[in-house]
């Protein structure tokens, strides 16, 4: 099976979930999330927020909010804008393969041979295929194949293939995580994009979250 690559679209933004005094601990995003009026009152520091909001600013920063218990402390910038998510979307599909291993549907064990994973020309080498479902979210693959997503500086840093058997070397690899995406979609006979509607999206009531937002982009 080849793999796919898959972009993720949608409304993002920094998150600090540090704990509080207690007093909102049981409130939790509705329809819409509540904000609060007097940030002091739920232990932040109006003055280090400033601090926080000017630092941001130098640094551009598109969008900030700050989340404490479902209670939006603060936020700056057009936090309602979509924005590419570039590689915030290997920890949406972390988050989303933890549930189904905890579930029984996604053995780490499993090496890219048994399950049937490959790539077009040139194909993967049978000791490229030894690399396991837990060696590519760690990316430990030792898979050093051209793949989709890789910024202008990625390619150049890219080991020489058959460099570091799997397992043994960690290289920030795009092509573990979209093989991770096909894989997924592979064992637990679901979409991406509609598992996280389901699982995050939903119960966590993403005001400005939209499937339609999603694409997938293959090579071919």
């Amino acid at each position: 099976m080849k793999w796919t690559l898959l972009f993720f679209v949608l409304t993002l933004a920094f998150v600090d979930c540090s704990p509080n005094d207690g007093t909102n601990k049981d409130i939790y995003p509705g329809v819409n999330w509540q904000k609060a009026v007097e940030p002091d009152k739920l232990g932040w520091s109006s003055a280090k927020l400033a601090e926080a909001r000017n630092f941001s600013k130098k640094i551009h920063s598109a969008a900030v909010m700050i989340v404490d218990n479902g209670v939006v402390i603060d936020a700056w910038g057009d936090i309602t804008r979509k924005f590419y998510c570039h590689s915030i979307r290997k920890s949406l599909l972390s988050a989303l393969i933890g549930i189904h291993i905890e579930e029984g549907n996604i053995d780490l064990s499993k090496t890219i041979q048994e399950l049937d994973i490959d790539d077009y020309e040139p194909s993967l080498m049978p000791i490229e295929k030894q690399a396991t479902v837990f060696d590519l979210i760690r990316a430990r693959s030792g898979i050093y194949h051209p793949a989709l997503g890789e910024g202008y500086f990625m390619e150049p840093m890219r080991p020489e293939r058959h460099t570091h058997a799997p397992g043994t070397f960690w290289y920030y690899n795009n092509w573990d995580f979209n093989a991770l995406g096909t894989i997924f979609e592979q064992e637990t006979g679901t979409k991406i994009f509609e598992e996280f509607d389901t699982r995050i999206a939903n119960p966590l009531q993403m005001e400005d979250f939209n499937i339609n937002d999603w694409r997938y982009l293959t090579s071919k």
